[in-house]
C-alpha cells in the first residue's frame, strides 16, 4: 500500500502519484460526514476519515489524509465550511431550478432570473454563490451587468448568449428558428407586435454578432438566422 509521506527532515512533501487512488474513498467519507449535518473543516475531519480508512484497511497518515482533501477542495468537488459536497449541491429544487434556467439561457442576468423564477434577491443570490464556488456556472460584467453562463459552454460566443437571452431577441431568434425560409423586417414587426424602430435595433445587433443574414433584393430585404453559428453556439 501507497502511503504519503512528510520528509521527517521538514523539507517539501513528497507525493506520490498514487494519491489519486485515495480521492474516491475519502470523497465518500466525506459526504458520508457532511450527511450528518456537521461542517467541514479540514482539521475537524481528518481524524474521522482516519478512523474510517483504518475500517477500509487503507493506511494513510494525517499528512497524506489532507493533501488528498487539499486535492478534492482545488477541484472544487467539496468545500471548505460548508455542508455541501458537489453531488450534493442539486438537491436542493431552487438551486437545480436556478442552474437549469442558466442552462437554458445561457447570458441571462440577475434581475431576470429573479423575475422569471420570482425568486427573492437574497435567495437568489445565495444559491448563485453556491453555484458559483461548486463550478456549476460562471459569471461575466457585460452591458454593466453580471450575467451568468453553464461553466462548460465556450467563451467566444458570451456575446451573442447575453444578448439572445433577452426577451425581444430571443422572440425573434425563435422565430426565425421556426420559419427558415426567413422573414422581412415588417413582418417580425407585425407578427411579434413589436415597433419597427425596436425590431430594426434588435436586427442591427444580431447581424453584427453574426447569428443573422440577409438576403437583398430590389423591393426587400429577408432576413435568416445563421443556422451555423446558432447551433455551434447553442447545441454545445
Amino acid at each position: 500500500m501507497t502511503i504519503l509521506l512528510i520528509n521527517p527532515s521538514g523539507g517539501e512533501r513528497k507525493i506520490t502519484e498514487q494519491v489519486f487512488q485515495y480521492e474516491e474513498a475519502v470523497l465518500f467519507i466525506v459526504q458520508d460526514y457532511l450527511n450528518k449535518n456537521r461542517y467541514f473543516t479540514i482539521d475537524d475531519i481528518v481524524p474521522f476519515i482516519n478512523s474510517r480508512l483504518r475500517e477500509l484497511s487503507i493506511s494513510l497518515n494525517f499528512s497524506g489524509i489532507k493533501e488528498v482533501l487539499k486535492s478534492l477542495i482545488k477541484k472544487k468537488l467539496i468545500f471548505e465550511r460548508s455542508k455541501l459536497s458537489k453531488d450534493q449541491i442539486l438537491n436542493n429544487e431552487n438551486r437545480k431550478m436556478i442552474n437549469d434556467y442558466i442552462i437554458k439561457y445561457p447570458g441571462v442576468y440577475f434581475n431576470q432570473i429573479a423575475k422569471d423564477l420570482n425568486l427573492s434577491n437574497y435567495l437568489l443570490g445565495w444559491h448563485l454563490k453556491i453555484l458559483l464556488k461548486f463550478n456549476f456556472i460562471r459569471n461575466k460584467k457585460i452591458d454593466k451587468h453580471e450575467v451568468f453562463f453553464d461553466e462548460n459552454l465556450e467563451e467566444n460566443y458570451d456575446e451573442l448568449y447575453y444578448f439572445a437571452s433577452k426577451e425581444k431577441p430571443r422572440l425573434i431568434i425563435e422565430y426565425l428558428l421556426e420559419n427558415p425560409e426567413g422573414a422581412t423586417k415588417t413582418h417580425l414587426s407585425r407578427e411579434l407586435a413589436m415597433h419597427s424602430t425596436t425590431i430594426s435595433k434588435y436586427l442591427k445587433r444580431l447581424e453584427k454578432l453574426n447569428l443573422l443574414q440577409k438576403k437583398k433584393s430590389s423591393i426587400k430585404t429577408i432576413y435568416f438566422l445563421n443556422e451555423q453559428i446558432y447551433y455551434r453556439a447553442f447545441n454545445n
